[in-house]
């Protein structure tokens, strides 16, 4: 009787941990508003951003959900931003060189700097991937959001991942 009341008040303080850390998690994954060295996205519901880790990009993100089938083990899309010391036609000629299919890109005008959209398909470990990438030029340098989804990714994965490439812009 006497370890009872101690047994209860940690299975308690167990829960209620618990309870917490998970709250926690899924708040990580929730959309949030992201201003990185010169660039600015909304990163969308169900992407993780690793901006808590030492990593070598400016923005480094990925989803909450997996491929399927042989891809089970595959996070079905991956997000990185990264600055680059080549002219933005230059870096776009080098993105679109390392693309197996390059599908199109566009240029134009994002308030008054120059910006490429650069689409294609790469093929990494046995698996298709659509590439979508777009190059801002902003302040002498460039910058690259580089976005690769699951070829079979679902419908809503493609909305979140094309909200992602929207919202980039220079800050």
């Amino acid at each position: 009787m006497e370890l009872l009341i101690p047994g209860l008040i940690l299975v308690a303080l167990m829960v209620w941990a618990s309870t917490r850390i998970k709250r926690s998690a899924a708040g990580a994954f929730k959309a949030e508003h992201v201003e990185g060295d010169g660039f600015a996205l909304d990163k969308p519901d169900g992407f993780l951003n690793k901006h808590f880790d030492n990593s070598e990009y400016l923005f480094d993100a990925y989803s909450k959900d997996y491929g399927t089938g042989l891809a089970e083990n595959v996070r079905a899309a991956t997000a990185i931003v990264f600055s680059s010391d080549e002219s933005i036609n230059e870096a776009a000629s080098l993105e679109q060189s390392r693309l197996e299919k390059s599908d199109r890109s566009e240029r134009f005008e994002l308030g008054g700097n120059h910006c490429i959209i650069v689409t294609g398909q790469l093929v990494r470990d046995g698996h298709l991937f659509n590439v979508s990438e777009k190059l801002l030029e902003c302040g002498g340098r460039t910058i690259v959001l580089k976005i690769e989804a699951l070829s079979d990714a679902r419908e809503e994965l493609s909305r979140k991942v094309e909200q992602l490439l929207l919202s980039f812009s220079p800050r």
